[in-house]
């Protein structure tokens, strides 16, 4: 685990273009971890439901994971990357999770950085993520990485609403036992952050152990 205090060398020493790399804020027990990957600007309640129902589902630990190259991002940040690390890491402690560290953002990157050090990822995801994992353009050898995904990794797949799972090399977690009601379910970071640029409370739509901190960010603005 990386010493308190550390986390801003260790994102600095990750380089987004350079090999991909996973390194451990806050390990598990074990060599199966259930991961949620993503930029977590800012950390939302949805967030924290679906780990805690696939780390329920397969029985296994669940880790928060942090990419350091964005895929596709939206919007303007809110929170910056470095204070994400620290805020994640909050989350972890209280929701018994692990917190990982990745340098790129596709699934394949990162799942085989996680090999290289004898961890086998099962990622959750939510079904609107589907279309980019098939997207060619996100992999620089086109649809041999979009094979490569599918035949390599373990995907745990959430549907969410407008964007059908329409594959069947994916297991799918019924909705129901993932949100605890509808409101979790529509959740997302893009309109949070939106929400909070705006001026608006975050109260029921992050963690309560972060709202605080979230808010702080938008009255600094």
């Amino acid at each position: 685990m990386v010493p308190p205090g550390t986390s801003l060398n260790v994102w600095d020493s990750l380089d987004a273009n350079g090999p991909p790399q996973f390194i451990w804020h806050r390990p598990v027990d074990g060599s199966r971890v259930v991961f949620l990957l993503g930029a977590f600007d800012p950390p939302t309640r949805a967030h924290v439901a679906i780990l805690d129902a696939a780390s329920r589902s397969e029985g296994l630990p669940g880790a928060l994971c942090l990419t350091k190259e964005l895929l596709a991002r939206e919007g303007d940040v809110l929170i910056p990357p470095r204070d994400r690390v620290e805020l994640l890491d909050r989350i972890a402690v209280v929701r018994h999770f692990g917190l990982g560290i990745a340098n790129r953002g596709t699934y394949l990157d990162v799942g085989r950085a996680c090999l290289v050090h004898g961890i086998e990822p099962t990622f959750v995801i939510g079904s609107d993520k589907l279309a980019q994992l098939a997207d060619p353009s996100f992999y620089p050898d086109g649809m041999r990485g979009v094979t490569a995904t599918f035949e390599e990794l373990s995907f745990l797949v959430v549907p969410r609403e407008g964007s059908a799972v329409d594959r069947d090399d994916v297991r799918v977690l019924d909705a129901s036992d993932v949100f605890p009601d509808d409101r979790t379910m529509g959740i997302s970071s893009t309109e949070v952050r939106r929400r909070a640029l705006a001026g608006g409370g975050l109260t029921g739509l992050v963690p309560p152990e972060v709202v605080a901190s979230v808010e702080g960010y938008t009255a600094a603005r």
